[in-house]
């Protein structure tokens, strides 16, 4: 045996050797419960699922659930060691992950315009674009007072009790076809201290006074089912299809229900409000014109993604 290959042996006997060691490294902070040490098993886990910076934002919102912590508290205390019952509660989490359960479900809320609200499978976990639409009424009506506004397709209640909290004096309005929706949406409401009428209705069948509404705004389902492909396991297997999905041949079609329903219903000069798929929102601003709307505006979700179209009724 040469001198080279004697070196070239020791080297990997070293090399494995650290490897063993950096193992049962691993293996006794794993035992003794650090917290970092599961934030490293979540990235190691759940790689195939989520990207990592996403894994890291679900591990920080588990510890937020279980202690009340901020980001600051996390990096100062990072290396502490867990309680037995957070480490069962983070360790079944885990396991709910790789089975493609949504994080909102495991806690049971999302955060939505600094509101908590409940979801679970009968209603849409709120997106942050949504929150973006939120902010885009209030910021055009915040100096309005007595507004009557109606949220189409309610779902968790999030919209009408965001924009509930944040312009005084309103009435609101949530109508959506799901009746366990609603369900939702009443309790949520009633956590939030907001005062609004929800009504099991369909679009179709509803019926109100001519210039009943200031506003409308809508979030109706509008991803083709062509696109069943491209959306993540965990929104197909837990999130309702109704709320989310359309016939590829006609993937309009809530909205031009809900604009003609506006004609009517909305007072001169009310405005009608709608987050869409990117590729519609053009196609939107048509149907509203042929529907004599004025002032069609589309506007850029955070991604630079055409993701709102709101017009102005006139009489």
């Amino acid at each position: 045996m040469s001198i080279f290959t004697i070196i070239l042996h020791g080297i990997y006997i070293k090399t494995q050797c650290a490897h063993c060691i950096f193992n049962y490294l691993t293996f006794f902070i794993l035992i003794v419960g650090a917290i970092e040490s599961y934030e490293i098993q979540y990235l190691n886990e759940l790689d195939s699922i989520y990207p990592r910076r996403e894994i890291k934002n679900i591990f920080f919102e588990l510890l937020l659930y279980i202690k009340r912590w901020n980001k600051i508290d996390y990096l100062l205390n990072k290396n502490k060691i867990l309680e037995k019952n957070e480490i069962k509660f983070l360790s079944e989490s885990l396991r709910k992950l790789k089975n493609h359960i949504p994080l909102q479900h495991i806690i049971g809320y999302v955060l939505f315009c600094d509101l908590k609200i409940k979801v679970n499978e009968h209603v849409l976990i709120p997106r942050p674009e949504t929150e973006e639409l939120v902010h885009i009424i209030y910021n055009q009506n915040k100096l309005e007072t007595s507004l009557n506004i109606l949220d189409v397709g309610t779902g968790s209640g999030c919209i009408i009790i965001a924009l509930k909290t944040l312009l005084k004096n309103t009435n609101c309005k949530g109508i959506d076809i799901s009746q366990k929706a609603l369900n939702i949406a009443i309790e949520n409401a009633n956590c939030n201290n907001s005062d609004i009428d929800f009504k099991n209705q369909d679009i179709n069948e509803y019926s109100v006074r001519p210039n009943s509404f200031d506003i409308i705004v809508s979030n109706p389902p509008y991803v083709p089912i062509r696109e069943l492909k491209k959306i993540r396991t965990n929104v197909i297997d837990f999130e309702p299809h109704m709320a989310l999905f359309v016939e590829n041949n006609n993937p309009l079609k809530f909205y031009h229900t809900i604009a003609e329903f506006g004609r009517n219903s909305l007072v001169n000069k009310g405005k009608i409000y709608f987050e869409t798929h990117e590729d519609y929102a053009f196609e939107i601003v048509n149907l509203l014109k042929d529907k004599k709307y004025k002032n069609c505006i589309i506007r850029q979700d955070l991604q630079g993604k055409n993701r709102f179209v709101e017009a102005i009724k006139y009489d």
